[in-house]
């Protein structure tokens, strides 16, 4: 599997393991927005875009770990 989809699936597993520390949020309309983000990712065709979209995961997962 090419790396590219490995980080994909690494960031899409990491947003599934947050869901279970959720305590004041609706885990899941967060689960569905995460789906629904991922389908919408899925049809991205521009690397450029690809890449914002992880670093954008990524930055999410980060700053709600700080907290």
């Amino acid at each position: 599997m090419p790396t590219r989809q490995l980080e994909i699936l690494r960031l899409y597993r990491d947003l599934l393991r947050y869901s279970q520390t959720l305590k004041y949020t609706d885990v899941d309309f967060y689960l569905n927005r995460i789906k629904q983000e991922f389908a919408k990712g899925k049809l991205l065709q521009n690397e450029h875009e690809i890449v914002r979209q992880i670093e954008k995961g990524q930055e999410f997962l980060k700053n709600k770990r700080m907290i």
